[in-house]
Order: C-alpha cells, then sequence, then structure tokens
C-alpha cells in the first residue's frame, strides 16, 4: 500500500531546468489513493469519500499524451491539486467543464500541482514542461511566498524547498520582506514570459499572503471546508474556476 512520505519537492540542481515531463516525487503514477497531504483518516473533520486519481507521471490531471482543442495547463501547490475534495470538485476541473459548455469543444487539464510547492516550483515546472504540453492557456494559483527553493546539500547537488522563518533566516544578507517580494515579481515575470513565448495566454491570481507590497490583481481568501478542515471547499474551488474563465473567456 502506498505510504506519502514527504511534502517537500525535491529534484537536481543541475537538471531541474531541462525542458522535460518530470515525475511527482510526491504522489504515485497510475494510482488512487483515499489520502493524501493534510487529509488523513486520523485528521479529517469532515465525512466525505474523496478519491484521488493521478495520472502516468504522478500528476492529479488528465494524461500528458491526451490533446484536445483546447489544452490548459495548471499549476500550483495543494490548493491546486484539490487536497480535501473530489477531482471534479477542485478549481482546475471545473473550470474544464465552464470551458466545455461555453465553447463545445473537448478540454484537457495538465495539472503540475504538488503540495507544498512554492512559487519557484510552479515557474521551473512551466517552464520544462510548456514547449511538450503546448498549452493554449497557463493558469497559476500562486503558492505562499514564504516557500522558497535553495540548495540543501552541497555534497549531492541537491535541491528543495524551506520556509522563510525569522529565527533562521540569513538576515545578514536580505530582509526577508524584500526578498519575498522579489521572488514573487521574479516568478510572475517569468512565467508570463515564458507563456508569451509559446503562444499560450497567461492568467494568475495575486499571492495567498498579503504581506507583497504594490501588488494589483485578484486575491480570493481560501476557506477550510475542505474533507481535512484545512483546505478550501468546493465553493471556494468553484470561485477560483470562475475567476479564471473570465479571464481566458475572451481568448476562446
Amino acid at each position: 500500500m502506498w505510504k506519502q512520505n514527504t511534502f517537500l519537492h525535491e529534484t537536481n540542481i543541475r537538471t531541474s531546468w531541462e525542458q522535460e515531463l518530470f515525475y511527482s516525487k510526491l504522489y504515485p503514477p497510475n494510482a488512487t489513493v483515499d489520502w493524501v497531504d493534510t487529509d488523513k483518516p486520523e485528521d479529517a473533520i469532515y465525512e466525505k469519500d474523496i478519491k484521488y486519481t493521478f495520472n502516468e507521471y504522478g500528476f492529479r490531471s488528465d494524461s500528458f499524451d491526451e490533446k484536445s482543442d483546447i489544452n490548459i495547463l495548471t499549476c500550483g501547490c495543494s490548493h491546486t491539486v484539490g487536497v480535501g475534495v473530489n477531482q471534479h470538485e477542485a478549481w482546475p476541473f471545473v473550470l474544464r467543464e465552464l470551458v466545455k459548455k461555453h465553447t463545445g469543444k473537448t478540454v484537457s487539464i495538465h495539472n503540475l500541482a504538488t503540495s507544498g510547492a512554492s512559487p519557484d516550483y510552479v515557474s521551473r515546472s512551466v517552464h520544462k514542461t510548456i514547449g511538450i504540453l503546448q498549452p493554449d492557456f497557463v493558469c497559476v494559483f500562486w503558492p505562499p511566498i514564504t516557500r522558497l527553493e535553495i540548495p540543501y546539500n552541497m555534497n549531492d547537488k541537491n535541491l528543495t524547498q524551506t520556509f522563510v522563518k525569522n529565527n533562521d533566516f540569513p538576515k545578514s544578507f536580505v530582509n526577508e520582506h524584500w526578498l519575498q517580494d522579489y521572488e514573487y515579481v521574479k516568478n510572475l515575470v517569468l512565467v508570463n514570459a515564458v507563456s508569451a513565448t509559446n503562444n499560450a495566454t497567461f492568467v494568475s491570481n495575486t499571492v495567498i499572503e498579503s504581506i507583497v507590497e504594490n501588488i494589483e490583481g485578484d486575491y480570493f481568501p481560501a476557506d477550510s471546508t475542505g474533507r481535512d478542515g484545512m483546505h478550501p471547499g468546493p465553493e471556494w474551488h468553484k470561485t477560483g474556476a470562475e475567476f479564471y474563465f473570465k479571464n481566458i473567456k475572451e481568448h476562446l
């Protein structure tokens, strides 16, 4: 029986930016499980039958081999995975149904989201896969900006992500608030540029925290009505899907 061991994404520094379809190191490929992440039987707040089905690369996504009339790449953290709700209730798949109903065309969702992801993970993952998946739209729900990818062990050249904490942040080098602001803007600009280069329309929300200054855009705070009592429930996902649909509708 599959058991989840870690929440953090890890990769090799040398290969982290190579363009490829990569395997999730968090979820099992070609499998369906009952519980993931914070959605565990001992912590469940609500009674609800939920299944998590992962594609051939270990993502809660349509097959990456599936190409439709309209192809949408989505990315983010557990909010975009849809932890605590069924797949058809998660915003990427609610968005798929809205687009299908509006256009009458086939729609594929290629969802690269993983729990605990950072904004760095989002921009790196979009860069690695966009030339292969060739989406028409790139829709991102930005993870918390307090998550940064850093070298983890210089001996084996791996990188992972860490949370910015007051106690262990290298304040002698940079102000933590400035760095978070910089990291968010950097990733926003990068994903926008990569999308434009690949002829995809890019849509994103603002970051979850309000710590970043002078950000313009839409912000919809999450509730905690998912099965685990920590992640958002179906109504929040519906609101998110409607936000992305509103922004891509004019391009359909």
